[in-house]
């Protein structure tokens, strides 16, 4: 029997734990003729990956298709999660395990961030900018960061598709950790550009305390320059992302998971992962 077991990352506030248990709830609507669906976390939180794995055998599991609930591909992903699969194979060797991707670089993430800039105050047109309709507004997001090249790169070219749909001059990045440039030093290039108002978006699926710190940050910007700088809500569970969701279960259960692994330090394991194609 085909069970999936979605995997969130994992807070200290629970919230943010609550946040993804309710988005999964309306997920698991995606594929309602998979009668055994359930979720757990990788750290932080509870259940855990062998505590999601014995609650679907115990409903009779006998093929589990585990999806990662994460935003970008990096270590959790490539590493992490096959780790803790690995250990369950070896528990119940009588199980059929496969592995989806992340969410990744998706048109709907691009729409989702438009919203949050829209939702504190900056309106424009639904279609690709003509570069003389471009404003002089900067966009700083704000990504949790990684040792791993490929997460930070993804980053990157998401920035850029907002570029491309998005009416302003400037699109940068920035990191919360493992790699830089960090947010003070994001902030500080934004600074140094002419344009007056800078939207600063959270890219993140849950902040926990983050949000407070950010602010206080930029405050302290604005009052050291003539620049406004804008907070805009973190992307978070939207429901724009269930119908992304739907298609990553669907490509486990399809066996068609295609992951990146040309520029991975980590390509060797790729063929450890079950279910994922390089």
């Amino acid at each position: 029997m085909q069970a999936i077991l979605y995997v969130g990352h994992g807070s200290r506030v629970q919230a943010g734990n609550e946040e993804l248990l309710s988005f999964v709830n309306k997920a698991k609507q995606e594929h309602s003729e998979v009668k055994i669906q359930e979720c757990c976390f990788l750290e932080l939180a509870e259940p855990t990956i062998e505590e999601g794995v014995q609650a679907c055998v115990e409903q009779g599991a006998t093929k589990i298709a585990v999806v990662p609930l994460l935003l970008l591909t990096a270590m959790h992903a490539k590493v992490d999660i096959p780790e803790e699969i690995d250990k369950m194979k070896e528990k119940y060797p009588h199980i059929a395990f496969s592995y989806g991707r992340p969410i990744g670089i998706e048109s709907t993430v691009i729409n989702i961030i438009q919203d949050r800039l829209r939702a504190v105050g900056f309106h424009f047109k639904n279609e690709r900018p003509n570069y003389d309709e471009r404003k002089p507004i900067s966009i700083l997001l704000v990504g949790r960061g990684s040792s791993d090249p490929d997460q930070t790169s993804d980053l990157m070219k998401i920035a850029r598709l907002l570029w491309e749909y998005t009416p302003v001059d400037e699109v940068d990045v920035c990191f919360l950790a493992a790699t830089r440039p960090n947010v003070d030093e994001g902030l500080a290039r934004m600074n140094r550009l002419p344009n007056n108002t800078v939207y600063v978006v959270p890219y993140l699926l849950f902040t926990g305390v983050l949000m407070k710190g950010l602010q206080k940050q930029l405050d302290e910007w604005s009052k050291q320059t003539n620049k406004e700088f804008v907070l805009c809500d973190y992307l978070g569970f939207d429901d724009q992302l269930i119908s992304v969701l739907g298609q990553r279960v669907q490509e486990v259960l399809d066996e068609e998971v295609k992951v990146n692994c040309d520029t991975c330090y980590l390509r060797g394991r790729s063929n450890q992962v079950p279910g994922v194609k390089a």
